[in-house]
């Protein structure tokens, strides 16, 4: 699996575990794109839970990359009711943060 550095990595790993959920591939996708964010999310994260509307709100502020990735992370948990254009969100992600992407859409459909 690819990270972006060790910090990646271990915040991955770390809001996985905050969450409860480390077999279920729409948790497992959502919060690998977060930890990749880089941003202090995980009180947003909480057992069998991710926050994303307080997400939103908190991410006005967010680099348009960062926003990209958020929508990438809300449409992998719950395309249902989050949605992204593909091309909307790889429209704004250099390519450290594009393999991120690819990544988890690997993950969320078992690719």
């Amino acid at each position: 699996m690819y990270f972006k550095s060790k910090e990646h990595q271990e915040f991955f790993k770390s809001l996985i575990m905050r969450a409860g959920q480390d077999n279920d591939v729409e948790y497992s996708a959502a919060l690998y794109v977060l930890a990749a964010i880089g941003k202090e999310v995980s009180k947003y994260v909480l057992l069998g839970e991710i926050k994303f509307p307080a997400l939103f709100r908190i991410a006005k502020v967010w680099s348009s990359s960062e926003k990209a990735l958020l929508k990438l992370s809300a449409t992998l948990f719950n395309a249902g009711t989050w949605s992204a254009k593909i091309g909307d969100v790889f429209y704004h992600l250099d390519n450290e943060n594009s393999k991120v992407a690819i990544e988890a859409i690997k993950i969320r459909y078992c690719i």
